[in-house]
């Protein structure tokens, strides 16, 4: 697996934040390095009692689809 990410927030509020990022990477099961993907998106951020919770909506630069959206919650990794 190669994976490579960059997120930049911008806190709007004193437990908000928005946030912007650009994610490239892929997965193989040979030697031989494959094609990099890559997505860009939004999200906002509301830091918890519990840890962070995120909200992003993404979307593939290579391949059609439209906008995906993803929740997490917990410390990142």
């Amino acid at each position: 697996m190669v994976a490579l990410s960059a997120e930049y927030q911008y806190s709007i509020a004193e437990k908000w934040r928005i946030a912007t990022f650009i994610d490239q990477g892929n997965s193989f099961n040979t030697l031989e390095m494959p094609s990099l993907k890559t997505g860009v998106g939004v999200g906002i951020r509301w830091v918890s009692p519990v840890g962070p919770i995120r909200l992003d909506l993404a979307h593939a630069l290579e391949d059609p689809g439209g906008v995906r959206l993803h929740f997490s919650m917990g410390p990142e990794l």
